[in-house]
């Protein structure tokens, strides 16, 4: 019989199997749009931050926003140990190190899934780039020796 510590090893690994079977499923039906089908995970979280976390959106300058989610996944939920925020023009570059979505995300890549569109990160500031009227184009690049992503928001003028 498998121990208490097994048992959470192999809850983790089938949801794994199943968050990774569901992203690859779309990412094949949909292309490069499933980044679409994540925007409503992006919102409910957002939601959750401003509501429990005290994230504010509203009125605030999107570099510092996007900062602000950095700090709450780093120090109000340990997603991520550590990571750097920094803007040149209309690109702000959000590094995130030690994240705790690598494996699920090298599960989903090892799938054919050419680009992590999954990232709760990068969903979670792009709503709220959106939110605040000011709309992006993301990108995401994996950073495999600190186990993380480096993500870029291009503002677009409106």
């Amino acid at each position: 019989m498998a121990t208490e510590e097994q048992k959470k090893q192999n809850i983790m690994r089938m949801m794994t199997l199943m968050i990774s079977g569901m992203a690859k499923a779309l990412y094949d039906m949909l292309g490069e749009t499933a980044f679409a089908t994540m925007a409503e995970v992006g919102k409910t979280t957002l939601e959750i931050m401003e509501q429990e976390m005290g994230l504010e959106v509203d009125g605030e300058n999107p570099k510092d926003v996007i900062t602000e989610i950095g700090r709450i996944f780093a120090d109000e939920m340990g997603f991520v140990e550590s990571f750097t925020t920094e803007q040149d023009g209309n690109k702000i570059n959000l590094k995130v190190h030690h994240c705790q979505g690598w494996n699920l995300t090298q599960s989903i890549l090892k799938t054919g899934v050419e680009i992590p569109f999954t990232c709760p990160i990068m969903n979670v500031c792009q709503a709220a780039l959106i939110r605040m009227g000011k709309p992006a184009q993301k990108s995401i690049e994996s950073m495999p020796d600190t186990r993380g992503s480096s993500i870029t928001f291009t503002l677009i003028d409106a």
